[in-house]
């Protein structure tokens, strides 16, 4: 009987498929898209994983539940007032919330706009409300307490909360509700524009638009009511609502919705999410899929351990898809996967928020196929859409297969026209109906590809930022010559995401005499301006004499020409004589030395960075200068002895404590250091746990905790690969400095380096990490300072399991000692194991002797070691052992990144699973561990450190910092 169980089991299944069949046909509004999805489907379900879920939660309704859920907010949402047709702004952030207001307002018969997040800049974003008020001729607004709170300063909107109609919808009956009944070809949902060419425009989607681009998508994708999709694109996105909801629900899909910051704070959930819920569709568009690749490609022990044979296609789109950022992600999809045969298939797709997304595709397995170009085609239309490549200049002369023209597509999924904008619609198409693009591309075998942009915008990481804008505000800047200044996108090869170059004209002559502090200034404003309205500074700035800078005939400067220019390396004489100036632009805050002290170190100063002695200033900076922690206590094979060195033999001191030089950066500052070192009484200062190892860069600085040691010198060498992009501090241990105590407490110590965080930098967010036992204090301090109210993004644990109570027991002074000689590099790993039981038979001044006479000579001189200073440093080490040993973790912060290398002892899997994995009970959401080259004791060295520094650093990235 089996057979034919199986057998009408299938039978069942092509009945409702049929039957769903019939309904997409049938379905001639997006209200009856609901009514299906809810009548044929009723268990069928919506997940959200939010931006508050702490791990791969799924919060979910069913489509019968959802469908309820919504009418009971239209039922409050009519309640309002408002004539059928008026327009809502929704302006939301979690996808469940998006989506019901949405389809509340179409059951209430108002018309909703889907609001992107606002811009940070107050007059933008004022400008921005007060264009949609007078845009849509009212202000009705949807959105919950921090939106509303953003909303505050700008006068005469009706603002409603979310959290309100939620509340209010608990208590109606839906029952009672009649729902409105739209027309096909009336307005459904708005969609902003990025705003590329000023302020946004609202583009009209009607029901029939709409429905056009689910049919055709639906038919492309192959969907099926068995089919199961993944969404992280924000809903307010055409490809988040249209692409990966409404298409979806029109053939009665299950979807799985994820808040963005979900999978960008931990990529492997995206993968977790495919295999749990057997997802078949997903969206990555390039940034993301270069991510994944970057954070996953190299994590051996997760290879095979996947099941994603579920997994048919990810579309992707938003910017241009590297090829071989697609083949690198497709390969490190095979190694993930347990069956080696998963599908690769990505597929690059054209779209524009006019077009419902994408309308172009191109499904490739691009290991199969290898691309044949840097970017991957974009291939052929979906059903009913239509393109061709025609003379940008008059728009309608069709281009011959194989040349580049302007893109032009048509079909009866293109938007009708822009919201009360009558002049930018009748300009936007050309006869035909056919809609022009904007993009230059070229059409070869039926496959498309883009080759760049008639429009003026920049994509960075998949969202468009308006170039005329950006150069408004860029022409404000002083030092530039107005009207001569323009910014092109540029994309070099192989880079993951697109950028911008900015070519302007001073106001002031290169050869003036002040002209490097000007155009210092200068450039550094263009920079803030840049990262201030799309998020990224400038590849380049060149400054062109104006008489060099041509215009058209029309009196614009040529893009076009200067970016051709540029590439050609025909702009290298003015990028050199602008970096020329910049290296002596220091020279505006020039303090000439005064003491001889000042003049001293001037002269090491000048040597050290091949200066002249007459430039340097006594208010330079050894870390802006270009010198590194590293140049501090090791040598160099160009200019001799460093700073710490030729110090000592210069003010005829038997040491300057490297410390010291890191903590006094400023020539003046170490100049006053040095004298009060030299002078009789000696030098005593009061305890500051913060040493800067590097201190150039404006991004979100790294605070490192010690190791069990207590020294930070360890971090040095990654220190220096942060340079230029952020400050890199580390906190060192009480008790090195004469007079200073030993910290009693592990209280004591957290309090006192939390302290000095806030000091040195006083608000958030902030990035925290702890090498070995400074692991367990760092997710200490992070706790501190997130129980002050302040954000921690990024916790990182290096290579220490949460509970060390009882391997803290098990050292004692001779353990300890030979733990320090090797962490510092005096004797060797092996030398530690054999030592152990002959040196407990010594007395403590007999085992500091032999160790002495085995450790090497010039690592002893590097360290400037004294016999006396290793015995007070293993009383510090000490001192940190006695504080460990009551030790117990509680409480959490909100995320941990925990990194790990070859253990001490045991094996690196049991070291993963059974010491480190425990750390999942003290983070609110799910930690990520990350294999680091390298054993305990050696990943920070030379061999290692590289490596090390690349994994960190994309940790620093995925959390946002």
């Amino acid at each position: 009987m089996a057979p034919v169980a199986v057998a009408s089991v299938a039978v069942e299944a092509t009945l409702r498929d049929l039957k769903a069949s019939v309904a997409c046909t049938s379905t001639q509004t997006l209200l009856d898209v609901l009514t299906h999805a809810a009548s044929q489907y009723p268990e069928h379900e919506l997940g959200f994983v939010t931006s508050s879920a702490h791990d791969s939660s799924i919060q979910t309704k069913t489509f019968s539940e959802f469908a309820q859920y919504v009418r009971s907010l239209a039922q409050v949402i009519r309640s309002w007032g408002k004539p059928t047709g008026s327009i809502v702004v929704v302006y939301l952030t979690e996808h469940e919330e998006n989506m019901a207001a949405v389809w509340a307002c179409l059951l209430a018969g108002l018309v909703p706009c889907l609001q992107p997040a606002l811009s940070a800049q107050q007059s933008h974003k004022e400008g921005h409300v007060a264009h949609i008020k007078g845009l849509f001729g009212s202000a009705t607004w949807l959105t919950n307490e921090t939106g509303a709170e953003q909303l505050l300063s700008i006068p005469d909107l009706d603002i409603h909360l979310f959290s309100q109609l939620k509340e209010s919808a608990s208590a109606s009956d839906p029952a009672e509700f009649k729902a409105h009944e739209p027309k096909v070809d009336d307005e459904a949902i708005l969609f902003l524009t990025s705003g590329s060419t000023g302020f946004s425009k609202a583009v009209v989607h009607t029901h029939r638009t709409i429905l056009a681009a689910c049919h055709a998508k639906g038919e492309n994708y192959r969907l099926t009511s068995e089919s199961k999709i993944l969404n992280w694109v924000g809903f307010d996105h055409v490809a988040g609502s249209i692409e990966m909801h409404l298409a979806p629900l029109l053939y009665g899909a299950s979807q799985v919705h994820v808040h963005p910051s979900a999978i960008l704070s931990d990529p492997l959930r995206y993968l977790r999410l495919i295999e749990e819920k057997s997802i078949e569709i997903a969206f990555a568009p390039n940034f993301l899929l270069a991510k994944l690749t970057r954070d996953l490609e190299k994590r051996n022990e997760l290879f095979g351990t996947f099941n994603l044979s579920s997994l048919r296609r990810i579309n992707s789109g938003g910017e241009a898809i590297v090829s071989k950022t697609a083949q690198a992600f497709a390969a490190t999809l095979k190694n993930l996967a347990k069956d080696s045969n998963v599908s690769c298939v990505i597929s690059a797709g054209f779209g524009m928020t006019e077009t419902c997304a994408g309308c172009i595709y191109d499904p490739i397995d691009v290991l199969a196929n290898p691309p044949a170009h840097e970017f991957l085609e974009l291939g052929t239309p979906i059903p009913g859409c239509e393109m061709r490549i025609v003379n940008p200049e008059d728009g309608v002369t069709l281009r011959p297969d194989g040349e580049t023209g302007e893109l032009q597509v048509r079909g009866p999924m293109v938007f009708v026209r822009y919201y009360n904008n009558t002049e930018a619609t009748s300009s936007s198409f050309v006869e035909g109906g056919w809609y022009r693009t904007g993009d230059v591309g070229i059409i070869e075998n039926g496959k498309m590809r883009l080759s760049g942009r008639i429009k003026d915008t920049v994509i960075v990481h998949g969202v468009s930022y308006g170039i005329p804008e950006l150069e408004t505000h860029l022409q404000t800047v002083e030092g530039v010559t107005h009207s001569f200044l323009a910014a092109a996108p540029y994309r070099a090869p192989g880079q993951e995401t697109e950028g911008f170059v900015v070519f302007y004209s001073p106001t002031f002559s290169l050869d003036e005499e002040d002209a490097p502090a000007k155009l210092y200034a200068t450039h550094r404003a263009l920079r803030d301006v840049s990262v201030k309205m799309i998020t990224l500074p400038p590849q380049q700035i060149i400054p062109i004499p104006v008489n060099q800078m041509e215009k058209t005939t029309l009196g614009k400067l040529s893009k076009a020409r200067l970016i051709k220019q540029f590439k050609e390396g025909q702009l290298v004489q003015h990028v050199a004589r602008a970096e020329e100036l910049l290296s002596i632009a220091r020279g505006a805050s020039f303090v000439a030395p005064s003491t001889e002290t000042e003049k001293t170190l001037a002269r090491i100063y000048a040597d050290i960075f091949n200066n002249n002695v007459s430039d340097v200033s006594a208010s330079d900076n050894f870390f802006e200068l270009g010198g590194t922690s590293i140049d501090v206590i090791r040598a160099d094979i160009n200019s001799g002895a460093r700073l710490k060195r030729e110090g000592e033999a210069a003010f005829g001191l038997p040491e300057i404590p490297t410390i010291q030089i890191l903590k006094h950066p400023v020539l003046s500052s170490l100049a006053s250091y040095v004298d009060a070192l030299s002078s009789k009484g000696g030098y005593q200062e009061e305890y500051d746990p913060i040493v800067p190892l590097q201190l150039t860069g404006d991004r979100t600085p790294i605070f490192m905790v010690h190791p069990g040691v207590g020294e930070v010198l360890i971090f040095v060498n990654l220190a220096k690969y942060f340079q230029n992009e952020r400050p890199f501090y580390a906190l060192r241990a009480r008790g090195f400095e004469p007079g200073h105590p030993f910290f009693g407490s592990m209280d004591e110590m957290v309090s006192s380096y939390a302290a000095a965080v806030k000091r040195t930098q006083p608000k958030g967010p902030y990035a925290i990490a702890g090498y070995s036992y400074g692991g367990v204090v760092a997710f200490e301090v992070a706790k501190r300072l997130e129980a002050m109210g302040d954000e921690v993004k990024f916790t990182g644990l290096i290579n220490i399991p949460p509970h060390i109570a009882d391997r803290m027991h098990e050292i004692d002074w001779t353990s300890g000692m030979l733990n320090l000689s090797y962490f510092l590099g005096l004797i060797t790993k092996q030398d530690a194991i054999d030592l152990t039981n002959p040196l407990r038979r010594l007395s403590r001044m007999d085992q500091l002797d032999l160790i002495w006479k085995l450790s090497p000579p010039e690592r002893l001189v590097e360290l400037q070691l004294t016999p006396q200073k290793l015995d007070h440093w293993v009383d510090i080490a000490g001192s940190l052992i006695e504080c460990g040993k009551e030790y117990n973790p509680s409480g959490s912060t909100e995320s941990l990144d925990v990194f790990y290398a070859i253990p001490l002892r045991g094996s690196k899997a049991d070291w993963l699973n059974n010491q480190l994995k425990p750390w999942a009970g003290f983070s609110r959401s799910e930690p990520t561990y990350t294999d680091v080259p390298g054993q305990h004791y050696t990943l920070m060295d030379f061999d290692h450190v590289p490596g090390f520094q690349k994994i960190f650093r994309s940790r620093l990235e995925a959390r946002g910092i």
